[in-house]
């Protein structure tokens, strides 16, 4: 793995670790979900332009017409998969997301296939795929345990809409944002940029619709220090996970992105296994040993071009 790969890899992870723990003491101080993501995008925004400035980076503020048009459906697409995400845990819970999250990457394989020129998953990758699958399957049922009330909230008519809902959002997030990352050439500061803000029209329309329990005007209900403190952060974790996972997408495959994102959540996990709850269940650990350890060995497929060259004995070019 490149250099460049591993460090966006670290910030990914670390922003998405630090953004899992932050966002449940965040939404204390604005329980309406559209609101708190809007004070993220809008930082994430200010963060992104200082940068730029600063930095002295090649930067366009306003771009062309086709890339305008591609990235108002990438925001589309993004919030879209965002929101569905947060009605699904609240309806469902998390050990549900949990289970449909981990067999994303098989589905994603075949995307990747069908519409983004790569070979399907083979041998040892194809192994682990399958092994992602059955180890959070297992760990989440694990985690339900006795739990009947979350178990018949899964099967809700509500639940099982906004998980249809995620799911296909997700894999157009997955898919749909990789060929537009690949097709429209634009600095990993521009392509954060230009998500964020043609988000935030369509973030508007959401705060204004039935969809939210919580009028915006009533969010704001706790301004404690420590709920505070947890916004802040929150919006700088945000702002470099918005940052590290469209650099990441035009680095690896669709499929091997899907794979990182479940990664940095099991691994946030089994941290938090280890040294905050302490539950120590066996099952839970051989589950979470399992899946890095498939996540660890996948190796994402070559493109189909590179594939049909090296048979042929054509030479790259």
């Amino acid at each position: 793995m490149k250099w460049r790969q591993v460090t966006l890899f670290s910030l990914y992870f670390s922003s998405s670790s630090a953004l899992l723990v932050l966002n449940k003491i965040a939404i204390t101080v604005f329980p309406n979900a559209s609101v708190l993501l809007l004070a993220q995008i809008i930082s994430t925004i200010v963060i992104i332009v200082t940068v730029g400035f600063l930095g002295r980076y090649e930067m366009r503020l306003v771009p062309d017409v086709l890339t305008i048009k591609a990235y108002s459906r990438v925001s589309a697409v993004f919030l879209g998969t965002i929101y569905s995400n947060f009605k699904f845990i609240e309806n469902a819970g998390v050990n549900a997301f949990i289970m449909l999250r981990c067999t994303t990457p098989l589905i994603v394989s075949v995307m990747d296939w069908l519409f983004l020129n790569r070979a399907l998953p083979r041998g040892l990758s194809l192994v682990s795929l399958l092994g992602i699958a059955i180890a959070g399957t297992v760990y989440a049922k694990n985690k339900v345990g006795n739990a009947d009330v979350e178990a018949a909230n899964f099967l809700t008519a509500t639940s099982l809409t906004w998980g249809f809902i995620w799911l296909f959002s997700f894999i157009l997030d997955m898919v749909y944002i990789k060929y537009v990352v690949d097709g429209y050439k634009c600095t990993g500061l521009e392509k954060t940029l230009y998500q964020n803000v043609l988000a935030i029209p369509i973030l508007f329309v959401i705060l204004l619709s039935p969809l939210e329990t919580v009028a915006a005007r009533d969010s704001v209900t706790e301004w404690t220090m420590r709920g505070n403190i947890a916004l802040l952060l929150s919006c700088l974790a945000g702002a470099s996970l918005s940052f590290a996972g469209m650099a990441l997408r035009s680095e690896v495959s669709a499929t091997a992105f899907t794979i990182l994102g479940i990664f940095c959540k099991m691994a946030s996990s089994l941290l938090n296994e280890l040294f905050v709850e302490r539950e120590r269940h066996w099952l839970t650990f051989a589950c979470m040993t399992i899946f890095i350890t498939c996540s660890a060995f996948y190796k994402q497929a070559p493109e189909r071009v590179a594939i049909n060259r090296s048979r042929l004995d054509i030479p790259n070019t």
